[in-house]
């Protein structure tokens, strides 16, 4: 038997920095300053609220670092809380150096050093577990990463008996065609309570309390986000609990009639809402109980296993799942020396995933093209009026770095896409006010961070190439 089991890092090698964890949290700041985000909210927090509470809990992440939270909160908590001082060795200056699951644990810090307002944790999660989605998923253009991926490259994965992935898209489904086992859930399924399919979802259909917004559907949907390994698992067995507990109640419902109406109406004494659960279930066993997030599958794995584009941070889960596993082997890809050891009990083996790309024809090309970039103040001018206008200001060394890694052709076409965008704008007339103007600037920074480039490089490749 051979297994795999992938990873964000897959993304990125055939999508660009799009997918990394800064620009998919810089998009979300632009996304948020053009509003975006207002119907996920009601209204009730503004675009502006989401850039400032972005930008303050900078100073949350460096109190967590310094221990300031250490005493408060729950095991949970408190283990996440020395994870994090672990990672985070150097103080933190930009809302876009923390790793995005980490933000819930900053929001749970925030919520309970604050008493007051410590009920408005899960609805506050929700929301920003939302607009998190929405970052990764890129305006849709995640959904077409596969398209970069060789034949080479379908055949590896096509290979395996079982694929297992961390990542919410379909790319391996649309690359492969075979099924593949999401074990944080997927974009194409809706959350349990937002699913005709399960239960949950249907009785709250037939009650007309479904809230999804349609231009937001996948940012509904089965995903498991948190920022702790355990709480995932805790909450996918919690599900797996209840899919046991609904297939007793449905025996009982077939076997004992009487037993079945003496225990479902004990039941509704102490809970209204169990016993509206069980009777939708028995009488629509077609519907799903909720979300399989197949951990049992991998734990009960044999053979061998190679995970892919896997960052070993906060997935203390997937490794006990392993070490709970029959596997014999573990081969690990690694990215970086710093990666390159992982908690498995099992006989593994480190292999630099640079190679395997290179034996797939996939690595991915590195340019330096030294474009005549004059080192005199008026440039500087220039990199002031991109940072200003890019709202997040970046180092010049940083953006003449990123411009040369550019090459022309690429340059080109990016440079045609904010031409575009430029005209479109024009036919809109000039903007007659500041908010108007700072649209204007948004949609261009997007397009940018859509394609995996920062606003200021893309600004100033679009200065260079103007005569074009």
């Amino acid at each position: 038997m051979k297994s795999v089991l992938i990873g964000n890092g897959i993304n990125i090698q055939f999508g660009g920095k799009a997918y990394c964890n800064d620009l998919i949290l810089m998009r979300i700041m632009f996304n948020a300053k053009a509003n975006k985000y207002n119907p996920l909210f009601d209204g009730l927090l503004s675009g502006e609220g989401i850039e400032s509470i972005f930008r303050a809990f900078v100073d949350i992440a460096n109190k967590a670092r310094n221990g300031d939270y250490d005493r408060i909160g729950n095991s949970d908590d408190r283990k996440a809380i020395a994870d994090f001082k672990d990672r985070y060795t150097v103080p933190i200056t930009k809302y876009y150096e923390i790793m995005l699951e980490d933000w819930f644990l900053l929001i749970r810090l925030f919520f309970i050093a604050n008493a007051d307002i410590k009920d408005q944790w899960q609805s506050a999660k929700q929301g920003f577990e939302r607009i998190i989605l929405d970052g990764i998923y890129n305006d849709g253009m995640l959904t077409d990463v596969h398209q970069n991926m060789n034949k080479k490259v379908k055949l590896f994965f096509a290979g395996f008996d079982n694929i297992f992935s961390l990542n919410y898209d379909c790319n391996l489904e649309a690359l492969t065609g075979r099924n593949v086992l999401h074990l944080h859930g997927n974009y194409s399924v809706p959350a349990d309570s937002e699913n005709p399919d399960t239960v949950e979802g249907y009785m709250r259909q037939q009650a007309g309390q479904l809230v999804v917004i349609d231009e937001f559907r996948h940012c509904f949907c089965n995903a498991l986000l948190d920022y702790s390994g355990e709480l995932k698992i805790k909450r996918a067995l919690y599900v797996k609990k209840g899919i046991t507990e609904m297939n007793r109640w449905l025996e009982l419902s077939r076997c004992d009639e009487a037993e079945f109406k003496k225990q479902t109406t004990l039941l509704r004494a102490k809970d209204e809402y169990a016993f509206q659960f069980v009777n939708t279930y028995v009488q629509n066993p077609n519907l799903k109980v909720g979300t399989d997030y197949h951990f049992e599958a991998l734990s009960k794995l044999e053979g061998e296993l190679h995970i892919i584009g896997l960052s070993p941070n906060n997935d203390s889960h997937i490794f006990r799942c392993i070490n709970e596993s029959k596997l014999e082997k573990v081969w690990f890809y690694y990215f970086s020396e710093t990666n390159k050891d992982i908690p498995v009990a099992k006989p593994y083996e480190p292999l630099f995933v640079k190679d395997l790309w290179k034996s797939l024809d996939a690595e991915k090309k590195i340019y330096n093209n030294s474009y005549p970039i004059p080192d005199n103040p008026e440039v500087d001018k220039f990199i002031e009026v991109f940072n200003a206008l890019s709202f997040d200001p970046i180092p010049k060394k940083k953006i003449i770095d990123e411009v040369n890694s550019i090459p022309q052709f690429e340059a080109t076409r990016l440079c045609t896409m904010v031409r575009k965008k430029m005209e479109e704008q024009k036919s809109r007339g000039n903007p007659k006010n500041e908010k108007e103007l700072e649209r204007d600037i948004l949609e261009i920074g997007s397009i940018g961070l859509r394609e995996g480039v920062l606003p200021t490089a893309l600004l100033m490749l679009y200065i260079m190439n103007y005569k074009n």
